[in-house]
């Protein structure tokens, strides 16, 4: 694991608002496309983990920015190569904010933004929050990949078919996603309160966290070995 995979959960989440924000200040589109490239470059160049399926996932995106908008400025007007300009920017900040922030959750495991959050004395109800929210994207992520199979286990075709049949078949994953994800926060509610999850109860840390997230000490581990 490299440094940037054990940086600090709060670090990650400094750059990913500085990238978003200045990718929704920028005002030229090239400028934008430009840093939608370094970003997803860099993702590549550090070995981003599930980075095949995000850029799936993000080239769907940019087609349904781009159709739409050319669609709705052609409406009302506006010509051809304006409202190709206006899709490729907001594409270009989309695609920028959703691979900053899929970088920290496909780098950052729940212990991470557990031992940062508890380091840096969080509230434990601002703790689970971040926890839930990064933590639960991914696994939410892997049914969606698991019910695609089962899709694919039943002869349903999504791989080599046409852009709309396929936008259809990925809607179709929509309400069993939406099941899977009840089904999930019912039992992380569950888990939360056998588990007897006070928030007036302070918690401790069992890592060092610093600009990296350091694994704990073998003197620490043999403290608390029973």
């Amino acid at each position: 694991m490299t440094a940037i995979h054990r940086a600090n959960f709060f670090l990650k989440i400094g750059v990913g608002l500085v990238l978003s924000t200045l990718a929704w200040l920028i005002p030229e589109w090239w400028a934008g496309a430009a840093l939608s490239a370094l970003v997803l470059i860099t993702l590549w160049l550090v070995g981003t983990p599930g980075l095949r399926g995000y850029l799936r996932g993000a080239a769907l995106l940019v087609l349904l920015v781009m159709a739409s908008w050319l669609v709705n400025l052609s409406i009302q007007g506006v010509p051809v190569s304006e409202a190709l300009t206006t899709g490729i920017k907001l594409a270009s900040r989309l695609v920028t904010t959703t691979a900053a922030f899929f970088f920290i959750m496909a780098t950052t495991s729940p212990g991470a933004i557990l031992a940062a959050c508890s380091a840096a004395r969080l509230p434990p109800i601002a703790t689970l929050t971040l926890s839930l929210l990064f933590g639960v994207i991914p696994m939410l992520q892997e049914d969606f990949a698991r019910i695609a199979d089962a899709q694919r286990a039943r002869g349903m075709e999504i791989d080599e078919v046409g852009f709309l049949q396929r936008l259809r078949f990925a809607l179709a994953r929509g309400v069993p996603l939406l099941v899977q994800a009840i089904r999930m926060a019912h039992a992380i509610s569950l888990t939360l309160e056998l588990g007897g999850f006070d928030l007036g109860r302070k918690r401790t840390t069992w890592r060092e966290v610093g600009l990296l997230v350091d694994s704990p000490s073998p003197r620490h581990v043999q403290e608390n070995d029973p």
